[in-house]
């Protein structure tokens, strides 16, 4: 199971709000030893929210979104919803392809020395598809556009 960061209760419980149609924002730090890696568990993410994350670091550093199942397979190959390296700073934003809990990871496994990491999330809930109306019927002599 992957080791993961402090606090995650308290992002859980903000998660968990933005999936009641509430909008849910949380900060957190972190230190990652040298050729080590953390992960940040988000809980109960529901299918179609937007996921905003910014990450901030003291070096380059390896940023992977996961859902829970592929992290199990981490670090021998995952298939991640996201992924890129970080090399100061690190701005992304997803829509969760499908309800699950998922592990922002913070990769410094090619790391010579610990990096200092900030992470700022923002969970926004799923859209609601509007509902098209119909025009109305265009009455004798008039012309629908």
């Amino acid at each position: 199971m992957p080791r993961a960061l402090p606090l995650r209760a308290f992002v859980f419980l903000l998660l968990a709000l933005a999936g009641a149609a509430f909008a849910a924002e949380a900060e957190l730090t972190a230190e990652v030893p040298a050729e080590k890696w953390r992960a940040l568990r988000l809980k109960g993410l529901p299918q179609g929210a937007s996921l905003a994350v910014r990450v901030e670091t003291t070096g380059r550093i390896r940023v992977i979104l996961a859902r829970e199942g592929e992290v199990e397979r981490f670090p021998q190959g995952l298939k991640a919803t996201f992924a890129a390296s970080a090399e100061r700073r690190l701005n992304f934003k997803v829509r969760i392809p499908a309800a699950a809990t998922y592990y922002i990871i913070l990769d410094n496994r090619k790391g010579d020395e610990a990096r200092d990491v900030r992470i700022y999330v923002e969970a926004l809930p799923a859209r609601k598809p509007q509902q098209r109306t119909a025009p109305a019927p265009a009455r004798p002599g008039e012309t629908a556009i």
